[in-house]
């Protein structure tokens, strides 16, 4: 088989790979129900629907996703290009799964399995300030109230972690690597579509009154 079918083979299989979402596969396997009906199929949506041991245990899964993915990529010698791709892929996999109609988490566990593979020092330095973060989002009601536990904790870690790899690492392709990732997670199909929900729900209000409006002043006079 030609290298470069090999490669692309490799990155194809990652997004399948990613498209095995657990909080998904559990939630069929174990509740009997599609847990996007209610939320988000990730850790925090599993925790919210179904309680913690679940709900760690979905993000566990989740996590090794990444991990496994990490740890096979560089045990093997290919180019630079090619984790990279597959990182991505595996978001994608995870936010867009094929098996799933292109509905899933948001990505953020797998993002952390991976740096927990190559980047395990990072995540440390990182640990205290996400630690930080939940006890403010637990005292602060009103951050309560605006954002869910894991993205807040995750966006205020996310931080000191990419400090440590900008500061130890060379720009590529570790920096490459990151950035993939972090767009891979911010451009999360869930709240996409959330936002997509709402510009329709807008438009179509605002033509129902156009309309409504539209009919009032044409009625025919009455006698």
């Amino acid at each position: 088989m030609n290298i470069w079918l090999k490669y692309g083979a490799l990155v194809v299989a990652s997004y399948l790979w990613g498209s095995v979402c657990w909080g998904l596969v559990l939630s069929f396997l174990v509740k009997h129900e599609d847990i996007r009906l209610k939320d988000n199929p990730g850790l925090s949506g599993s925790v919210r629907q179904y309680g913690w041991g679940y709900g760690l245990t979905v993000g566990l899964l989740d996590i090794m996703k990444g991990y496994v993915l990490s740890l096979v990529l560089h045990s093997m010698s290919i180019p630079s290009w090619v984790p990279i791709a597959s990182f991505t892929a595996v978001i994608v996999g995870h936010n867009w799964p094929v098996f799933f109609q292109f509905r899933g988490g948001g990505g953020m566990a797998t993002t952390l399995g991976i740096l927990l593979q190559g980047y395990l020092v990072a995540v440390l330095w990182a640990l205290p300030f996400a630690a930080i973060a939940g006890v403010i989002w637990k005292l602060v009601p009103r951050i309560k109230a605006k954002v869910h536990f894991a993205p807040f904790i995750d966006a205020v870690g996310a931080v000191p972690a990419v400090i440590w790899i900008v500061l130890h690492k060379p720009w590529y392709p570790d920096y490459v690597i990151v950035v993939a990732l972090a767009a891979s997670v911010l451009i999360k199909g869930n709240q996409f579509h959330v936002r997509a929900q709402r510009l329709r729900n807008y438009a179509n209000g605002m033509r129902d009154r156009f309309m409504d409006h539209y009919r009032d002043n044409n009625l025919p006079p009455t006698t």
